[in-house]
């Protein structure tokens, strides 16, 4: 006969349950899986078990209770084989007992690590305050109990994930309209304030020609202000005009995946004239070069998306405090039938532990600060998805990173998962040396 088991559990497994976190999706515990099967009596007759066994055909074993308490377990054989015995001299002694608030999580690595025959015999449960038997878990209920747990956690982070790119992509663009905002109030205010002037001097010219006091020098002086009044009004509003309209270009790409014709180094330069208000606060320098440009039947929007989360990846990530200044280089080369284009910072580079990660989602090293980790997984599900093409990275720390991505002319049409044979994997290029169309900031 087998020695009873304590009624208390052992204190760490009381404290491993205790410190478990709660996951991202709902917490499945041992609860919701348990059966609520009535216990054996250590005096009951195996043939009396194995009727009971019977009528559970997907059970292998069955919890023996004494005075409210798990004692032991009756394995299936165990019972076959001792017909004419009692079922306490059958039991095995050594039958896992938990609380039934355990996360399924918890039991399932103890079972894997410690337990492995608790999937062929079950596990017991327990009411954690009172130590008293709860129910029983089999094996296969563990292991689907488990299985739809991962699930459900999984369509918990996908759709967590599905919420986070939509925001960083929207969070680009509310950068993008708070900027030009205050970009476009620039020329704006300038002509509003000439605007103020020429009707200060017109009225102060009709006054004069009323009083009959006149004189040809205030003729002329009064159609010098109008000529330079309205050279300003006009430069100034022509200004804010293509501001409003690259604007409008920019901000339609980002917000939907129109395919359209155009033109890959004037999509740059409207890019960054629509980021110049954050760029010239920043203490770096961006520089552009357009090699060679080429028409592209692609989707500008997403593009657009690439080349912003690259750009302001390298100005956040690249410089710090002790290394503040900088320059940030975006070049373009046709290539074939491809279009090339390559940026490349002076910063810090990355960590050769961090390179083959930063693809990766949720992988950020500014947590707490502002990362998301969903910036550079956006930009690669993109480029390889629906642009068609690839990207490559290469960096040294202390001697900048840079990041090449190569683009078919014509991008693949989604729906038939069509690839260009030149957009197959190969190797990294190194961007071209950039030298013209500077943005400077000022520290």
């Amino acid at each position: 006969m087998s020695a009873p088991l304590p009624s208390t559990l052992p204190s760490a497994l009381a404290d491993n349950a205790a410190a478990t976190p709660a996951s991202l999706a709902d917490t499945w515990c041992l609860d919701r899986v348990a059966r609520t099967l009535e216990g054996l009596s250590p005096k009951l007759s195996c043939p009396a078990a194995v009727l009971m066994f019977d009528g559970l055909p997907d059970v292998w074993a069955l919890p023996v209770v004494l005075a409210r308490k798990p004692i032991g377990l009756l394995s299936r054989s165990a019972a076959r084989s001792n017909l004419q015995e009692f079922v306490g001299t059958a039991m095995d002694p050594r039958p896992l007992v938990l609380p039934d608030d355990m996360p399924l999580e918890t039991v399932s690595r103890m079972v894997a690590e410690r337990y492995p025959h608790a999937l062929t015999y079950g596990v017991i449960t327990v009411n954690r305050g009172t130590g008293h038997y709860s129910g029983f878990v089999p094996g296969i209920d563990l292991l689907r109990g488990t299985l739809e747990q991962f699930e459900s956690t999984l369509s918990f982070l996908r759709a967590a994930q599905g919420d986070l790119v939509q925001a960083e992509k929207f969070a680009s663009l509310g950068q993008l309209v708070a900027g030009i905002a205050h970009e476009i109030n620039t020329p704006l205010g300038i002509g509003l304030t000439a605007a103020t002037h020429l009707t200060e001097r017109s009225t102060s010219f009709q006054k004069l020609a009323d009083s009959g006091g006149l004189k040809r020098s205030d003729l002329t002086g009064f159609l010098g202000t109008v000529a330079e009044g309205a050279e300003i009004i006009t430069a100034n509003l022509g200004r804010a005009a293509e501001l409003v309209q690259s604007f409008k270009q920019v901000a339609a790409d980002q917000t939907s995946a129109v395919r359209r014709t155009f033109r890959a180094g004037q999509l740059i330069e409207d890019l960054i004239s629509s980021l110049s208000p954050r760029l010239r606060k920043a203490p770096q320098k961006v520089q552009f070069r357009c090699l060679a440009d080429a028409e592209m039947d692609s989707f500008p929007g997403p593009l657009g998306q690439v080349i912003t989360n690259l750009l302001l990846n390298a100005l956040t990530h690249a410089y710090d405090d002790s290394r503040p200044e900088g320059v940030v280089e975006i070049a373009v080369e046709k290539k074939g039938t491809n279009i090339v284009i390559g940026i490349k910072d002076d910063g810090s580079g990355i960590p050769p532990s961090h390179l083959p990660r930063i693809f990766d989602p949720f992988f950020t090293t500014k947590r707490g600060q502002g990362g998301t980790g969903l910036g550079l997984h956006l930009v690669y599900n993109i480029v390889t998805q629906t642009l068609g093409g690839r990207i490559g990275c290469t960096s040294a720390v202390d001697m900048g990173t840079a990041f090449t991505l190569i683009l078919p002319l014509t991008a693949p049409d989604r729906m038939l998962g069509d690839r260009s044979a030149d957009t197959a994997p190969g190797p990294t290029l190194s961007p071209p040396a950039p030298t013209i169309l500077s943005v400077e900031g000022s520290a």
